[in-house]
């Protein structure tokens, strides 16, 4: 076994099966800092891919999950003394998506070839394309045709494909459908959240039938899952169609609608805890509090997910995201695209893991094992007759629909100004207008200094 095999960043998979590696030094920023520079600083620069035995190994990192090593289990299977893909997990249970960020980064970085393919969030890939091999060669426009549209545009940069999707997402509006089936009238204020309710009634149902409680719990957090809550209340990118360049953020739309998600804290509509919560902890809240509405992601909408209340959990449905009057409900895109290090020694080894992931045959085996929303088009043609292809259908309509965050290479920086910010307006510590001010000025000075750089 080489330096590699033995090499764990988080926890790496062996025939499959998950080994858990106990890091609770990493609870604090200070520690965290030092084990991922430990990690950096303690393995040689280069690997032979070929080892002694003439196979090659594909270092791919990503969270893994039981998906994630179900299709390196076949892939290996097939390719059995010839490729082997090794895994190096990345667990959102101890890396948040920023601390992902930074530790691929810091290890593209070094040139060591320690990782051939990795996973980003689809905001990332222009920040990565400068570690990247563009794709272009190894994928036809068969293939490419075969991948639902919108997840395939985050995969160009500047026109050249940087990316394959792995999984797509898609906000949306989960509900206690059985507390809204019992209240007066409960079928057909049903029928209108599942056609997209708008936030006045939302709001009505609220004052009429919870008026003691909160009714709506979004993602205000300072960090990522806060822009998405933004844009998405907003109702418009947060990219100029025809310039490229950032909306106005003291445009009075945005003030109003900054305004509006302050309201729902400072009304007590949403809970105060709210400030602190990301997706998954917003969910078990609303479930151990009896709160009829939360924003969230339908990956997350797996009847064997462990991480939530199993009787509670399956009485959610999801709808689309409340639209203001007069508008429509525009839910934001997430999801993971794949991406290839241009320093990787396997390049064509790990083209074929990857076609593979992103194949029907892959990604049905995500879909079935994680839950996780498909990005080839023949999932969304299966029979309305089948719940599963009946509830991917009623994605595909919140799709066309869905909003891009920026493609910007400073985006990651402009979302952290910008979370940051809003974070602050919506916790009561500063004043609208004030507080979007400041993130103007902040996010001008980084676009000044990249356009003169």
């Amino acid at each position: 076994m080489n330096d590699y095999q033995e090499y764990e960043f988080g926890k790496t998979l062996t025939h499959g099966r998950s080994i858990s590696t106990s890091l609770p030094f990493l609870f604090t920023i200070g520690a965290l800092i030092f084990f991922i520079s430990f990690l950096i600083s303690s393995f040689p620069l280069g690997r032979n891919p070929l080892n002694t035995d003439g196979i090659q190994r594909v270092y791919f990192a990503d969270n893994i999950g039981p998906g994630h090593a179900k299709i390196i289990s076949q892939f290996n299977e097939r390719h059995k003394g010839e490729i082997e893909v090794i895994a190096i997990d990345l667990p959102f249970s101890k890396f948040n998506t920023n601390q992902r960020k930074e530790l691929i980064t810091r290890n593209l970085r070094s040139r060591s070839s320690r990782i051939d393919v990795f996973s980003v969030d689809l905001i990332w890939v222009p920040r990565f394309t400068k570690w990247a091999e563009p794709l272009a060669p190894y994928f036809s426009p068969q293939f490419l045709k075969n991948i639902v549209e919108k997840p395939l545009e985050t995969c160009y940069v500047d026109g050249a494909l940087y990316a394959i999707p792995l999984y797509t997402d898609i906000g949306a509006l989960y509900y206690r459908e059985d507390m809204i089936l019992a209240l007066p009238g409960g079928a057909e204020i049903n029928e209108r959240i599942k056609q997209s309710i708008n936030w006045e009634e939302l709001l009505r149902i609220g004052e009429e039938y919870f008026p003691d409680q909160a009714l709506y719990i979004p993602q205000a957090a300072a960090y990522e899952g806060l822009i998405c809550n933004f844009n998405e209340i907003l109702g418009q990118s947060l990219q100029d169609e025809e310039t490229g360049e950032l909306i106005d953020l003291l445009d009075p739309n945005v003030i109003e609608r900054v305004s509006f998600m302050r309201d729902l804290i400072e009304k007590k509509i949403a809970p105060i805890a709210s400030l602190r919560m990301a997706e998954d902890e917003c969910i078990r809240y609303a479930l151990s509090n009896g709160i009829p509405f939360v924003r969230g992601w339908p990956t997350v909408n797996n009847d064997s997910d462990a991480r939530f209340d199993s009787i509670l959990f399956k009485k959610l449905a999801i709808a689309p995201l409340p639209h203001f009057e007069g508008e429509r409900s525009t839910p934001v895109f997430g999801g993971w695209n794949m991406m290839l290090s241009k320093h990787s020694p396997v390049k064509d080894a790990a083209i074929e893991f990857i076609q593979f992931a992103a194949s029907y045959e892959g990604q049905k085996i995500f879909f079935e094992y994680d839950g996780l929303l498909p990005i080839q088009q023949q999932f969304y043609r299966g029979s309305a007759e089948d719940p599963r292809h009946a509830r991917l259908q009623v994605i595909e309509k919140m799709m066309a629909n869905g909003l891009h965050r920026p493609m910007l290479h400073q985006y990651t920086l402009i979302s952290d100004i910008l979370s940051a910010r809003l974070h602050q307006i919506i916790a009561g510590e500063v004043e609208v207008e004030a507080g979007l001010k400041q993130a103007k000025q902040e996010i001008d000075a980084i676009l000044d200094r990249e356009h003169n750089s």
